[in-house]
């Protein structure tokens, strides 16, 4: 049943509301039409997908939540309407990652970046800067290779080995020494005299003749090797 009202009339004693013994039985049952009713339904949601819920549980009448705690670096200030959460500014547990490993860094922990070898660093400021004070050349290249071809912008070759090429494409100026198949070919222009002793030409063309008419001085051999001469004929 719904909770009575008990009626007081319109003014004291005017005999138009409930008697006393009324009243107080609509007071009773009332007190039993509470007491059959259903307990208490009331509860507490935490909403959102993500983050940590406040509410715990309900507990008969009491709605249970967790007490919101201060961390390192982290102060709480409350009043009638709000609590503030604060941080001191301050970046703690800070993870740094390299290619052979990692650190994790606590509010009061130091990283060192470090040069080695060629490499050094500097900070001014806010920049870290890495350099490299090594030679920069092919001698630190324990195997050089090009990609493309080599201009040496008129530049000279020094001190060169051996030299393995599939072939070598335009003449060949200034002073070029070496050997040859094993043969040095200075031996060929040495101003030395070389004697073939008399040379009874036949000719039969004015082209032979002419050859026949001009001297070549051939210099001196001054060690001979044994080699065949041929002039062919004249």
């Amino acid at each position: 049943m719904t909770v009575q009202l008990i009626n007081i009339g319109n003014v004291a004693n005017d005999g138009t509301g409930d008697d006393l013994r009324e009243a107080f039985i609509k007071v009773n049952q009332n007190f039993e039409e509470l007491d059959l009713r259903d307990d208490e339904q009331t509860t507490a949601s935490n909403l959102g997908l993500i983050g940590e819920g406040l509410f715990v549980r309900r507990s008969s009448y009491d709605l249970e939540f967790k007490k919101i705690s201060a961390g390192a670096n982290v102060t709480l200030t409350a009043d009638d309407n709000k609590i503030v959460i604060a941080a001191a500014g301050l970046v703690s547990d800070l993870t740094i990652t390299a290619d052979t490993g990692s650190v994790v860094l606590a509010s009061s922990a130091a990283l060192s970046v470090l040069g080695s070898g060629s490499i050094s660093t500097t900070i001014v400021g806010g920049v870290l800067t890495v350099a490299y004070t090594g030679v920069t050349d092919l001698a630190s290249d324990a195997s050089p290779k090009l990609s493309a071809d080599l201009d040496a912008q008129t530049n000279n070759l020094l001190n060169v080995g051996t030299i393995t090429s599939s072939g070598i494409t335009g003449p060949l100026t200034g002073n070029v020494t070496g050997l040859v198949h094993g043969i040095d070919i200075r031996n060929f222009f040495a101003e030395n005299t070389a004697d073939f002793g008399s040379i009874i030409p036949s000719v039969s063309n004015i082209f032979e003749y002419f050859i026949y008419n001009t001297d070549v001085d051939l210099g001196s051999i001054v060690t001979p090797n044994a080699v065949t001469f041929d002039l062919g004929s004249l």
